[in-house]
């Protein structure tokens, strides 16, 4: 054991690990007041006879010894009799603590023969912990009451030390924080006056920040540039109870070294002076923080092509007002409508994207034009425009719908983009805000009445009817029973004969897409065809068909010498996708079909793409001999134009005009111009649903080459058209082929005029 003089005592910033690893913060800088806790240890070890002594601050695991005499610093590396007093044991005296079975195994006890030690718990005012003041003897003690008496008194001199080092090590801490640059500190006194600023608040307020000493406070945050000067002003009162959120941080503004406004988050504490209460302000600039979060805003708020707010923007507008407490907001009703533009992913394939952006961008420009001023524009996506328009005047829906009429008008005026005249088309649904609805389920309903205008064929505005979110369920069930139905072989193929009207013979044959449904039976096309035209599988579909047809086709004899045509029915997907012909080549490969028996019929939604792309298709196969058929010509604004962009060989007058020919002057005069255009133009006309000798024998006056309908056959099941074949060539003198009776056409389990 090796017992140091008493009167030489060594302070922790002097000693080996552990003693210099001090925890409590006034503990780091050993100088702080390092001789003065030596001579409190050297004076107890003297007046208490002991040749130990210890003083260590903190408690429980973070105790430290700060200075200590005739300590062993091995044995006491691992002691625990200076760490026992506390605030749960305030003194501990040990008369001979090897008798204690509490530390008899103590290294203190064990290894350098501690017997006697008594050690008191040091508090400050507040009662706050701060330390431990100890002696010990290697000699046991039957008395400890004169020992225990001064070492009282000299904890009483230890702990007035101890918290007066302790507040001066963080008032330099204090210090330092104050002249950090992370921090802009600005302090008052009572009467709101500036008493001191940091170096950080010198770079933020420019070099006259120094001179604001002794100024009003308010001079460094200017009324005018306040958001809320009341209350800027209010919590910047150093003075008397302030309001309930004064103490929160709030954004204050001030003029910059430049002479820009900055915004700055401001944190604030009461203090005491000797006149009463100052405040000190903790500043951070965060003018750049705010316009990244505004720009950030931006990006997630409005759509970067148009500069319209975008969908986010509109939905969080909807909540707000459908949550609004605003009585004027209140009583106005909301409305949101969906625009779509018409065709616009072709123009966009075909013209480019630089050309669609321009496009969207100018119809922006138009909407925004037609648009008032309490109505919200957005755009949501694609070519998909939305529109929030507060209902003021409490119109009904059927009245907000006309009022958006001119909306379309303006869409389809011609855009002028980059030498392009494109002309475009928009539909729109609309849904008006009842009681329990929210702002999601709005725009459901407006998005239910845009999928309407588009199917019933768009250019129009639909407005919203709970029948239609059944019609999409039943829309979404039968695209899946149709992806079902191509993938389980349901689909079969009907062939209504074409009828030379001169001769009475058969020419050809249109194939007609039938579906055996496993619990609905034979389903004709008016029951499925508009659903699977925009189903996924009707590419899928369409390659089938085309191949079928050409596999049956090639089997069909020559009928008075001549070739029997088939003709296929294409869906827009077909021409769009740029594999037809591919597709073609591959279906008349694979068959041993002529070319020139092939003909494809087209109908005005192929040909009215903005584009040259589908007639350059369809031009292409042309030049390999396949024939081109204009379907139901006549039913649509375009159809005559459309007989100059495409290389079309024959057109099919629609059944609609051949049914009242007879009885209408107006339907007649229609047919009557198709067939004289067509053959102006050398073109072969073919009429549909002739169910009559009579339309037959107009057609055939007026010099309509075939027909088509009941008055000859319906549709066909693949081997009944064999049959019909069949049929011609054992009687080819007994023309013309008319209606057959009942009892000689096999029962297909189809009626439907829905055919030619």
């Amino acid at each position: 054991m090796t017992l140091h003089n008493p009167f030489q005592p060594r302070i922790a910033g002097h000693l080996g690990a552990p003693w210099n690893r001090i925890g409590d913060d006034l503990l780091s800088d050993a100088a702080l007041g390092g001789e003065e806790f030596a001579d409190v240890v050297s004076l107890a070890a003297k007046l208490c006879g002991a040749p130990i002594a210890i003083l260590a601050a903190g408690h429980g695991e973070a105790l430290r010894v700060i200075a200590q005499c005739g300590l062993d610093e091995a044995a006491a590396a691992g002691s625990a009799l200076y760490r026992a007093p506390g605030p749960e044991l305030p003194l501990l005296a040990l008369n001979d603590a090897s008798g204690d079975t509490r530390f008899r195994d103590d290294p203190m006890v064990r290894q350098a023969g501690v017997r006697f030690c008594l050690g008191l718990a040091l508090f400050a005012g507040d009662g706050q912990c701060l330390g431990v003041l100890g002696v010990a003897d290697t000699a046991a003690r039957p008395d400890v009451t004169q020992a225990t008496e001064t070492l009282e008194r000299l904890g009483r001199l230890a702990a007035r030390l101890l918290e007066r080092h302790q507040l001066q090590r963080r008032n330099r801490i204090a210090a330092q924080i104050m002249q950090a640059d992370f921090s802009a500190v600005v302090v008052t006194d009572a009467r709101g006056d500036v008493v001191f600023v940091n170096r950080a608040a010198q770079a933020l307020f420019g070099s006259g920040a120094r001179a604001m000493r002794g100024q009003p406070i308010e001079l460094l945050f200017p009324p005018h540039l306040q958001d809320d000067p009341a209350a800027a002003a209010a919590w910047l009162q150093p003075a008397g109870a302030p309001p309930a959120h004064r103490e929160d941080p709030l954004h204050l503004r001030t003029a910059g070294r430049d002479g820009e406004p900055r915004t700055l988050e401001a944190a604030r504490c009461a203090w005491r002076v000797s006149d009463g209460q100052g405040v000190a302000l903790i500043l951070r600039d965060i003018t750049e923080h705010l316009r990244q979060q505004a720009h950030l805003r931006r990006i997630a708020l409005y759509d970067t092509l148009t500069e319209l707010p975008n969908r986010n923007a509109l939905v969080e507008a909807l909540t707000a007002r459908l949550h609004t407490d605003d009585p004027h907001a209140r009583r106005q009703t909301l409305a949101v409508a969906l625009l779509k533009l018409d065709n616009f992913k072709s123009l966009n394939d075909t013209l480019g994207h630089t050309v669609g952006d321009a496009v969207l961008r100018e119809t922006a420009t138009r909407m925004r034009a037609m648009l008032d001023d309490e109505a919200m524009l957005a755009r949501f996506g694609g070519n998909e425009f939305a529109m929030l328009l507060p209902n003021t005047a409490q119109l009904s829906g059927p009245l907000l719908s006309v009022q958006l009429q001119p909306l379309l008008a303006a869409i389809s005026q011609p855009f002028l983009i980059d030498g392009h005249t494109i002309h475009l088309d928009a539909s729109i649904g609309l849904a008006v805000h009842e009681a329990g609805i929210g702002g999601d389920d709005l725009i459901s309903r407006a998005d239910l009445a845009l999928y309407r205008a588009k199917t019933v064929g768009g250019r129009q505005v639909c407005l919203f009817d709970p029948d239609m979110r059944q019609q999409v369920l039943d829309r979404r069930q039968l695209d899946m029973e149709l992806r079902r139905a191509h993938a389980s072989g349901e689909f079969e193929l009907h062939y209504q004969p074409q009828i030379d009207l001169r001769t009475g013979r058969t020419v050809g044959a249109e194939a007609l897409l039938r579906w055996r449904h496993p619990q609905r039976g034979l389903l004709s096309p008016v029951a499925f065809i508009e659903a699977l035209s925009s189903s996924p599988v009707a590419a899928d579909v369409g390659r089938w068909i085309l191949q079928r047809a050409c596999i049956d086709a090639a089997r069909w004899p020559q009928i008075g010498g001549r070739d029997v045509t088939i003709a296929i029915n294409l869906f827009p997907v077909q021409v769009n996708d740029g594999r037809l012909q591919l597709e073609v080549d591959h279906a008349l490969s694979a068959s041993g079909l002529a070319p020139g028996r092939l003909e494809l019929e087209i109908t005005e939604s192929i040909a009215l793409r903005p584009d040259d792309s589908a007639a350059v298709t369809l031009a292409s196969l042309r030049d390999r001999g396949i024939r081109l058929a204009f379907d139901d010509f006549g039913t649509g604004y375009a159809s005559l134009s459309m007989l100059q962009r495409f290389p079309i060989d024959r057109v099919k007058i629609d059944r609609s005009f051949v049914r009242d020919m007879l009885d209408n002057h107006s339907d007649a005069a229609i047919v009557r111009s198709i067939v004289l255009i067509s053959r102006n133009l050398d073109l072969h006309v073919v009429a549909e649903g002739v169910e009559t000798l009579g339309q037959a024998d107009i057609l055939r006056g007026l010099g309509c080459q075939g027909a088509q309908g009941y008055l000859y056959a319906p549709a066909l099941d693949s081997k009944s058209f064999d049959a019909w074949l069949a049929r011609q060539l054992r009687d080819s003198g007994g023309g013309p082929w008319r209606h057959l009776s009942g009892s000689d056409l096999p029962d297909n389990g189809m009626t439907s005029r829905a055919d030619g």
